[in-house]
């Protein structure tokens, strides 16, 4: 299976490497963020996937509806790949893993060719780690894609594709 993993668009907490505090859940991606995930979608338009799922959040849903005006694909809200919780101490490292462990089982039992995500930092560091090593650690946290790269896994293999550059 291939998965298409990205990270949701810039917003002022992630451009500013700050916390996002009580906004999490509400914040919004940054205008600049637009083109650079239009890029982004263009180049998923000629991928097939045939799930797609996002978190929750408005910030991956922002992402995601540009996304889905140029591929077509409709993406899923998935709670189970929302923000971590470790930061404001609302979860622990193996209940991060044990959640993103339950969704990559359940994508690896779909039978399916490829899967696209669209989701935060630090779960996609934890993504990444169960579908190349099968655990995580609190170092593989650090391992997360800026915003506007695309994460490709495929047969353990790993590429990642910078949309936020001129081409």
């Amino acid at each position: 299976m291939v998965y298409y993993i990205f990270r949701h668009g810039e917003t002022y907490y992630s451009k500013n490497d700050l916390h996002y505090g009580d906004d999490f859940e509400k914040a919004e991606i940054l205008p600049e963020a637009v083109p650079i995930t239009e890029k982004l979608a263009n180049y998923l338009k000629d991928k097939i996937s045939d799930h797609n799922y996002t978190s929750p959040y408005k910030r991956a849903i922002q992402t995601t509806d540009i996304i889905s005006k140029i591929t077509g694909k409709i993406f899923i809200p998935d709670e189970r790949i929302r923000e971590e919780g470790l930061s404001r101490a609302e979860e622990t490292l193996e209940q991060l893993e044990q959640r993103l462990k339950n969704f990559v089982n359940e994508m690896e039992k779909l039978n399916t060719t490829s899967v696209s995500v669209c989701s935060h930092g630090w779960p996609i560091a934890a993504m990444k780690a169960l579908i190349l090593k099968g655990y995580i650690t609190k170092k593989d946290l650090g391992e997360f894609p800026k915003c506007g790269q695309l994460t490709i896994i495929e047969n353990k293999n790993i590429k990642i594709l910078d949309f936020n550059y001129e081409s």
